[in-house]
């Protein structure tokens, strides 16, 4: 990778964490996504992990840490999407991009995250049945975790302003479902407590 094509992903992804300080999320998510573009651009192909490819070209410490950013990226595109609903589909199509281009990612954490991510914005944006196909790829790679059901039940809340109860029932069965899991006891009581909201 270029240095030039470096600098241009860390000015970007700097002019971002500015926009973040100054709690401007949609401003702070283009500059994001201009640097992962230019990210995409500038990889050499035969990166197909993104983990060496940090490793590779993000590992001297003077710039912000690429790993986390990808966490941040999906972060702010959340924030922004409360005033700008394109947001979400900007956050499913940068996952997505993500998944293409390094697909040999073994990195547990940051592939759970991404598929939770994915599961949320697809559900957010009505596709109901690549939604259930995340959920099944989630818990092919990760069948101990409550995210998954609680990613699902969450987003289908927050499709709407007021969940019809026919909405509030499908969510209910769907957190239930995480019960019999063997997850985290502090996750677990995260589902507890969306099961006993629901519930009052």
């Amino acid at each position: 990778m270029k240095k030039s094509a470096i600098t241009t992903i860390n000015d970007y992804i700097a002019k971002g964490l500015e926009e973040r300080t100054a709690d401007n999320p949609q401003a702070c998510s283009s500059s994001f996504l201009s640097a992962w573009r230019e990210l995409l651009t500038a990889a050499p192909a035969a990166y197909t992990d993104y983990n060496s490819l940090v490793a590779d070209y993000n590992s001297d410490g003077d710039a912000y840490d690429w790993y986390a950013w990808v966490w941040d990226v999906c972060e702010e595109l959340e924030l922004a999407s409360r005033t700008s609903p394109d947001c979400i589909e900007e956050r499913l199509q940068f996952i997505e991009s993500f998944q293409t281009r390094f697909p040999d990612t073994e990195d547990e954490d940051l592939q759970e995250f991404l598929l939770r991510n994915l599961i949320k914005s697809y559900f957010l944006l009505g596709k109901q049945a690549e939604g259930e196909q995340a959920v099944a790829k989630f818990y092919q790679q990760f069948p101990y975790s409550v995210w998954g059901y609680i990613e699902w039940g969450d987003a289908l809340l927050n499709r709407a302003e007021k969940p019809s109860s026919e909405t509030l029932e499908i969510v209910l069965s769907i957190y239930k479902k995480g019960l019999t899991l063997d997850d985290e006891e502090d996750y677990m009581d995260i589902l507890k407590r969306r099961i006993k909201k629901l519930r009052r």
